[in-house]
């Protein structure tokens, strides 16, 4: 895992850690949101009629979830990229750029992680389009899982809460895989 500042956003990314993990150390980062799910792991979702009725709604490729209390309501085992918003009224219905199809693109320098899809010249514009879209939809966090979890937040004590969490969460896995059958 490794982790940085850009401007008033703190971020973490890692290889070993999934969207619900990042809920269940800290649901807060969901829970009374309003996420906007720009990208999917298959076709485009097609909410229910009671989903409807409960608030989702589409704008273009992506759907606007309101999250009441239980975060365990978001079918998140299915969505690859998402914008938190503190409420409806600032999630911006928008076309919203999709980062996590590039498996290749990272938060980090470009030597930690890059692969064989492109250069360094893209990987630095692709982090240019990233930190301009969310200084342009202010969102609270944004969550993306393609080939390694991203986590960006503006609120220091969401991304301390998940570093934390993460962390122990890996420790917590690492002690289980070693002990005895």
């Amino acid at each position: 895992m490794f982790h940085g500042v850009q401007s008033e956003y703190r971020w973490l990314e890692t290889a070993a850690h999934e969207i619900y993990d990042v809920l269940q150390v800290c649901p807060a980062v969901a829970a009374n949101k309003n996420i906007v799910i720009s990208s999917f792991d298959s076709d485009p979702l097609q909410p229910t009629s009671e989903e409807m009725q409960r608030g989702w709604r589409i704008c273009g490729r992506a759907i606007h979830i309101p999250v009441g209390n239980n975060v365990s309501s978001i079918p998140f085992e299915i969505f690859d990229e998402w914008y938190i918003f503190p409420s409806e009224m600032e999630s911006p219905e928008r076309d919203y750029k999709v980062f996590v199809k590039h498996d290749w693109f990272t938060l980090g320098p470009a030597q930690a992680l890059y692969s064989r899809s492109g250069n360094a010249f893209d990987l630095k514009r692709m982090q240019r389009w990233f930190w301009q879209e969310l200084e342009q939809m202010n969102p609270e966090s944004y969550l993306g899982r393609g080939t390694r979890l991203k986590f960006v937040s503006r609120n220091p004590e969401y991304f301390n809460t998940v570093l934390r969490g993460l962390s122990t969460l890996a420790r917590l896995r690492a002690r289980a895989t070693k002990a005895p059958a």
